[in-house]
């Protein structure tokens, strides 16, 4: 018996090298070859060359045999502006993100852990490209380990409050805001959705939050006023506190029905910027949200910009990000099920 196996590679249709890792208890799988180098003059247009040439490649990596339901990952590459370190494009179940919060913190773990980028103590800055913005970043290092990742956001700004829509008859009330991607923040209390956002309610909030999603986009034009980028792609549901640490508990659903394990770097963004146009949170001071496990990130307005006439925030979102394994995947050309299937 040969316990020293090796898969020849030449025979799949691709290949490709990924980090995997875990944010808060949320996947990262980091792919950093296989993809071919994306074109286009901006980061936003590299990304619809992605989604209109290589979207299988996507939906390979992270619908079943390779993924799964909640799967969520990010390729990185070489950028086009010469301060960042590397390019990120954030991709899961359902399609192409423009900034990721959670993944961040987990390709500048991945990035700085494993040598991509030179690991300097007690800080370690790492520049990202994404299309979204350039998103700044400090990891916090001893002894090679990345303690913690802080993450310097493009501008939040809370975009259409009070906002409503009837779902199955009931009047759901939300406002729309804006970290990176947009959301709908949907207040559990308020509505009297669930008495607790926490693993038994979360398969309700996701079934709801789907057809949040879909009839939000029916109903409701989004346009962010730089950036191209026109729908709501996640429904943040947001609530009490468990913990005695943390102001709030969310859930936050996208892709194909997939709750996010933590608590959403870019969710936690747009809830400064809701906080802050609402009055009800200050430049400096923290806000620590749970997701519905327990794992916490913690958000701290540095200052307020204005993004084109909106009065928005730069967020901090701190969290910490852990390896868990390197692998290899292939796509066989003969795999009736080669890019992939979802259940559910």
């Amino acid at each position: 018996m040969n316990y020293n196996p090796k898969i020849n590679l030449d025979r799949f249709e691709a290949s490709f090298k990924a980090i995997d890792a875990h944010t808060a208890g949320e996947f990262c799988r980091i792919v950093y070859s296989g993809f071919p180098k994306p074109e286009g003059n901006t980061p936003i247009e590299r990304k619809h060359w992605l989604e209109k040439h290589y979207n299988h490649y996507r939906t390979a990596l992270m619908l079943e045999p390779r993924g799964h339901h909640d799967m969520f990952g990010a390729y990185i590459c070489e950028p086009i502006d010469p301060q960042a370190d590397f390019a990120v494009f954030f991709m899961d179940t359902g399609g192409w993100l423009n900034m990721c919060g959670h993944c961040t913190i987990g390709a500048v773990t991945v990035a700085v852990e494993t040598g991509m980028v030179e690991a300097k103590e007690p800080y370690t800055e790492v520049v990202l490209e994404a299309p979204a913005g350039i998103i700044r970043t400090k990891a916090e290092v001893k002894d090679g380990k990345v303690l913690g990742v802080t993450l310097e956001n493009v501008p939040a700004f809370l975009y259409k409050p009070n906002q409503k829509v009837v779902i199955d008859g009931k009047e759901i009330t939300f406002d729309i805001s804006f970290g990176g991607s947009f959301f709908a923040l949907v207040d559990t209390d308020k509505l009297g959705l669930v008495d607790e956002i926490n693993e038994k309610t979360v398969p309700y909030l996701t079934q709801l939050g789907m057809k949040l999603l879909h009839t939000i986009n029916k109903e409701i034009k989004v346009q962010h006023p730089r950036l191209d980028i026109t729908s709501v792609d996640l429904i943040e549901f947001y609530g009490h506190n468990v913990s005695p640490d943390a102001n709030k508990r969310n859930v936050v659903i996208f892709g194909e029905g997939s709750a996010d394990r933590s608590p959403c770097g870019t969710g936690t963004s747009a809830k400064l910027g809701t906080l802050y146009a609402k009055g009800e949170l200050k430049v400096g001071e923290p806000f620590i949200y749970e997701s519905f496990m327990g794992t916490k990130f913690k958000g701290v307005i540095e200052k307020e910009v204005d993004e084109c006439g909106y009065k928005a925030v730069i967020p901090l979102i701190t969290g910490t990000a852990y390896l868990t394994g390197e692998a290899t995947y292939a796509i066989d050309p003969i795999d009736p099920l080669k890019y992939g299937f979802i259940v559910g």
